[in-house]
């Protein structure tokens, strides 16, 4: 099979043929047909503790290819949901459907024994899949994986009646988070963003206003001149050194900071601000089977939507120059790759 691969640091994902991944007794094998290119490979991409030689790619959807000899639940042809992880399928946890509080859970990007989703094909657990509505694309359910990152930090923000909110960032995941707090009822939903088209659809995504943060250096100000008031939550959602300091200073007492951007390097803050402030810090990114679940009900149900967030598609061979172009800020939300396409 054809599949882009991580080298090594700063470099290049490389397309080569590798063995068609073989399904073990309680996995089952998918073709993969949509995969989103998510900011965390970008930032995994330029860490030191990124394995080389692996596939990434963790937001996707395709079809059953294959299935190991102990599963019954699958068939070949199916069109599933997947969670990028295997679970053991046994223990308690997977027994009740909570697989992704499995004691023995892998994740099959970032890891050398398995691969991810830029790939024509991967494996997943068994239970670890969810079946995709006929009413659904590919692509839609390529953006499940986001839109859960998106609820777990919403509902880890704790929303209360009257609540402001700011984000910092309108990338893929600030967007999400947007569209939950709308559905969540908070009123004042603001971005902060230096992009012009991320600010345009963070209005069609559920924040009531945007500010241009290229030309903004109060941000505060901006954001109660806007609503007229100041956040009682900011979402910190760019992921770079210096940003959870930059929410620090920018909160009022007493408010919630949630920390949802991938930040994979070191970074410093001051806990005695914080502390004079009573502020709380909370940090977000991760999901479970149900979310992914109730998710894919509401879109089904047209409640939510992920069609706006999608920006580009591409076929795997444009991949490495896409990810590198990625690199650098772009009108990209979120980019599709399609390996069927090739």
């Amino acid at each position: 099979m054809k599949a882009a691969v991580y080298k090594g640091k700063s470099q290049a994902l490389v397309l080569e043929d590798r063995p068609l991944p073989e399904p073990s007794a309680r996995q089952i094998r998918i073709r993969v047909k949509a995969c989103g290119i998510c900011g965390s490979d970008l930032h995994a991409s330029e860490a030191d503790w990124t394995p080389t030689d692996i596939i990434m790619g963790h937001e996707f959807a395709g079809v059953v290819d294959a299935v190991g000899a102990e599963v019954d639940a699958w068939q070949v042809g199916d069109r599933v949901v997947p969670l990028s992880q295997i679970s053991c399928g046994t223990c308690p946890w997977c027994l009740a459907g909570d697989n992704s509080d499995c004691p023995e859970l892998q994740t099959t990007d970032y890891n050398p024994t398995y691969g991810g989703a830029y790939a024509e094909y991967t494996i997943v657990g068994a239970g670890d899949a969810l079946p995709l509505p006929e009413g659904l694309s590919y692509e839609e359910a390529a953006a499940v994986e986001p839109l859960a990152v998106g609820l777990d930090a919403a509902r880890r923000a704790n929303f209360h009646d009257g609540d402001s909110l700011l984000i910092i960032g309108a990338g893929p995941i600030g967007l999400t988070i947007a569209q939950w707090a709308r559905y969540f009822g908070v009123r004042d939903i603001v971005v902060s963003e230096l992009n012009p088209v991320r600010r345009k659809l963070a209005m069609e995504m559920g924040c009531t206003a945007a500010i241009d943060a290229s030309k903004e250096q109060d941000v505060v100000g901006a954001f109660e001149q806007l609503t007229g008031r100041r956040p009682t939550v900011i979402v910190e959602a760019v992921g770079i050194p210096g940003m959870i300091q930059k929410c620090i200073d920018m909160a009022e007492k007493g408010s919630r900071i949630v920390i949802v951007g991938v930040c994979m390097s070191s970074d410093i803050f001051e806990p005695s601000a914080c502390i004079m402030k009573f502020l709380q810090l909370i940090f977000a990114y991760g999901y479970t089977t149900a979310d992914y679940a109730y998710i894919l009900e509401l879109l089904e149900a047209k409640r939510i939507t992920a069609i706006p967030l999608i920006s580009h598609r591409i076929t795997l061979d444009e991949l490495p120059r896409v990810f590198e172009e990625m690199r650098r800020p772009s009108d990209q939300i979120k980019v599709i790759v399609n390996p069927d396409a090739n």
